[in-house]
C-alpha cells in the first residue's frame, strides 16, 4: 500500500475541501491571489519533496499506461511509476503515481505528476489529480486550483488587466510565472475571454488557446482549424483516417477570424455557441 504520509493524506483533504474543476485553471498572480490557498501551496511543495526523494527508485517505462490520462504538458519525456502503479499498469489502482519528466535539448524543464488518490475525488477524470511543476520545483498548475481562464495545455496570468497566455511547453513559462512574461510578445486587444486584451509569445499560441474548449477536439492544418465533437466518430477516426473528405468550411468564422472546418455545420455552431433553432 502507498504510505499514508502527511503529504498524501493532506492532498486528499485538500481535494475534498476545494473540489475539482473540469479543466486545470490559471496560475496565481498579483491580481489572482485566491487561485491557490496557502495550505494547497504548502502541499505542493511537500509533494515535490516527497517525489524528489523517491523518484530515482521508481520503475521507468517507455510510455504512459493507457489507463492513465495524458498530462496537459504531453507524454514525452522520462516516465516513471511508483510501486503501486507498477503492480498493474493496465489498471493503475488507487495510490498510483505517474511522473513525466519533460526535457528540452537533453535537459529537464518541467514535470507532470498524475496521482490517483481515492474514489469520488474527481470522477470526470477517473479520480486522477494532476500537477505541473517547473524543473526548479515551482508549481505552475494543479487540478485543485480555482480560477477561470486556464485551458488545457496552457498557463495564464492576469497582469495589469491583461491576460497573458503561454503553452505549458514554452521556454518562457518561468518568465511568466516568476515575472511578467517574455519581452518579445504580441498584444491582441479584446481577443481574450470576456473581451480581455490577450498577450502571448505568438499569434499561433493565442489561436491555439482560444480554440481549446471542453467537449471539442481541435487540429490545425495550413492555418485553418478543424473542430470535432469529443467522442464523435469523426474525432475517433482522426488518428487512422485523418481529416474527413466531406466537411463544412466557414471562412473567418473562428477566433481571430480563423477559418473553421468541421464534419458538419452543427459542430461549428456548437463550438461557436450558436443557438440551434
Amino acid at each position: 500500500m502507498l504510505p499514508r504520509l502527511p503529504v498524501l493524506t493532506g492532498l486528499i483533504t485538500l481535494l475534498v475541501a476545494f473540489g475539482m474543476q473540469e479543466a486545470m485553471p490559471r496560475t496565481a498572480g498579483a491580481e489572482d491571489a485566491a487561485v491557490r490557498s496557502t495550505e494547497h501551496q504548502q502541499f505542493a511543495e511537500d509533494f515535490w519533496n516527497y517525489l524528489s526523494d523517491r523518484l530515482p527508485e521508481w520503475q521507468r517505462v517507455e510510455a504512459i499506461p493507457a489507463s492513465a490520462p495524458t498530462p496537459e504538458a504531453g507524454s514525452e519525456g522520462v516516465i516513471s511509476l511508483n510501486s503501486i502503479a507498477n503492480q498493474d499498469p493496465s489498471k493503475l489502482d488507487f495510490g498510483s503515481i505517474v511522473v513525466v519528466q519533460h526535457e528540452r535539448d537533453g535537459k529537464p524543464f518541467g514535470m507532470s505528476v498524475l496521482y490517483r488518490s481515492r474514489p469520488g475525488v474527481n470522477p470526470k477524470r477517473d479520480d486522477w489529480y494532476e500537477l505541473y511543476y517547473l524543473a526548479d520545483s515551482t508549481l505552475v498548475k494543479s487540478s485543485g486550483d480555482h480560477a477561470s481562464f486556464n485551458r488545457t495545455g496552457y498557463v495564464t496570468k492576469m497582469i495589469d488587466g491583461r491576460l497573458w497566455v503561454l503553452s505549458l511547453d514554452s521556454p518562457d513559462v518561468a518568465k511568466l510565472v516568476h515575472g511578467e512574461g517574455p519581452e518579445k510578445h504580441i498584444t491582441l486587444p479584446g481577443a481574450g475571454p470576456d473581451r480581455k486584451t490577450l498577450k502571448s509569445d505568438s499569434r499561433e499560441t493565442a489561436i491555439g488557446y482560444l480554440f481549446t474548449k471542453p467537449g471539442f477536439v481541435t487540429r490545425f492544418e495550413d492555418g485553418r482549424a478543424w473542430v470535432f465533437a469529443q467522442g464523435s466518430d469523426a474525432a475517433n477516426a482522426l488518428p487512422e483516417k485523418g481529416f474527413p473528405e466531406k466537411h463544412v468550411t466557414r471562412i473567418g468564422a473562428g477566433p481571430l477570424r480563423t477559418t473553421i472546418k468541421a464534419p458538419d455545420a452543427g459542430t461549428i455552431d456548437s463550438f461557436l455557441g450558436v443557438q440551434q433553432q
